[in-house]
């Protein structure tokens, strides 16, 4: 079954992202919650909205307290996938549609890992032989091969988190607000090679929220819907025992990137997509989903990067909010936090972000595991 056109999105809402300290989970929700229902024009959640779906690493509860903090007491559904899980969320969501199950439905992504008491996302220590055992670890090990084979350099990284950083500024919710140069970036603490302070995302604490209704029924909401276009899921082998795994791409994207486009009906990434929210959990990772998602060729990112090409002014923007480097990380938000910037986008209420080119075609992108799982979305607005 193709998603192609049959759910759209008429409502968002986003908390602000940050160390969140005065606010609780229950909290977030209710903010970013209140807001796309303000949104999406809706006044009685209990009888408008028929289900949620909802997306967590480090819930303290479990999903019943999104019920329970919005006391709306519908069928709940909670799903999981490192990174991944927002998208997922939404995922599931525009499926109950499709399928004839749901009408209306709340998608909301949430995380508060900054009352967990611990620096960074949980991990386990593998064996010696595989791959590091934290997440800037995971990701470093692409680093140098890739730059000895295409030459790239820790400078094309500095030049992300430069535009990132700076895109982030221009975000009212984002956790970020400070502009860095190339030299500051390059001269940041390092943390793992090639990644220094600059190059990784910041985790924070957050929630983003959606209202997907039927296609047919999203102008009774708002007379500029944004139609769900695909979304694709895609896994691939654990690194550690690929033997063709070359160190210079993450399978995972290809094979999510594939089905997405598919229900979308992309097959020129470079022409048909206008603007694209990617999983910057480092700055590497960026770099490497240009090419994975098939933006640009492989190995040429470098020049891209040199060109300003996804900067937002470019020809193609990329992480117009700041992505996860600035706008921040709470796991189980972000994939959501990145369709409400595209949709914001694509809606025309970006504010000083927007773009240079009003975009009719938007794309988000989110990878985890070690990384072995990926969910691309692809959405778009009709004139």
């Amino acid at each position: 079954m193709s998603l192609k056109n049959k759910a759209a999105i008429v409502g968002v809402g986003c908390c602000k992202f940050g160390e969140n300290w005065d606010r609780s989970e229950e909290d977030m929700i209710v903010d970013a919650a209140y807001e796309a229902y303000a949104d999406a024009g809706i006044d009685d959640p209990s009888k408008q909205i028929d289900a949620i779906y909802c997306g967590s690493l480090y819930s303290k509860n479990g999903p019943v307290e999104v019920s329970e903090s919005l006391k709306l007491y519908k069928p709940l559904t909670s799903v999981l996938n490192y990174c991944a899980t927002g998208t997922e969320a939404v995922r599931a969501a525009a499926m109950s549609i499709a399928a004839g199950v749901y009408e209306t439905v709340l998608v909301v992504g949430y995380d508060k890992p900054k009352d967990r008491g611990v620096s960074g996302p949980s991990v386990n220590i593998r064996d010696v032989r595989s791959l590091p055992a934290t997440p800037a670890g995971w990701f470093a090990v692409c680093a140098q091969p890739y730059f000895e084979r295409y030459g790239a350099s820790r400078e094309h990284l500095a030049r992300i988190a430069v535009k990132n950083h700076h895109n982030g500024s221009l975000a009212p919710k984002s956790f970020l607000k400070k502009r860095i140069t190339v030299e500051e970036a390059l001269n940041g603490r390092m943390i793992s090679w090639p990644f220094g302070l600059y190059d990784c995302a910041a985790q924070t604490d957050g929630c983003a929220v959606l209202v997907l209704t039927r296609a047919d029924k999203a102008r009774n909401f708002r007379d500029d819907p944004v139609y769900i276009k695909g979304i694709g899921s895609g896994c691939a082998p654990d690194p550690n025992s690929d033997p063709d795994f070359d160190f210079c791409r993450w399978k995972a994207t290809e094979n999510a990137s594939k089905e997405a486009y598919a229900m979308a009906g992309i097959d020129d990434p470079a022409k048909q997509i206008d603007i694209a929210q990617v999983h910057d959990c480092f700055t590497l990772t960026e770099l490497l989903s240009y090419e994975d998602l098939g933006f640009i060729e492989k190995g040429s990112a470098k020049e891209y990067i040199e060109s300003e090409y996804f900067a937002l002014d470019g020809e193609l923007p990329v992480n117009t909010d700041g992505g996860l480097k600035a706008f921040g990380h709470p796991t189980g938000a972000s994939g959501v936090r990145m369709i409400v910037e595209n949709v914001l986008q694509l809606q025309g209420r970006a504010g000083e972000r927007s773009t240079r080119k009003r975009p009719t075609t938007a794309l988000s992108h989110n990878i985890g595991g070690f990384p072995t799982g990926c969910a691309v979305s692809v959405i778009g607005i009709e004139y």
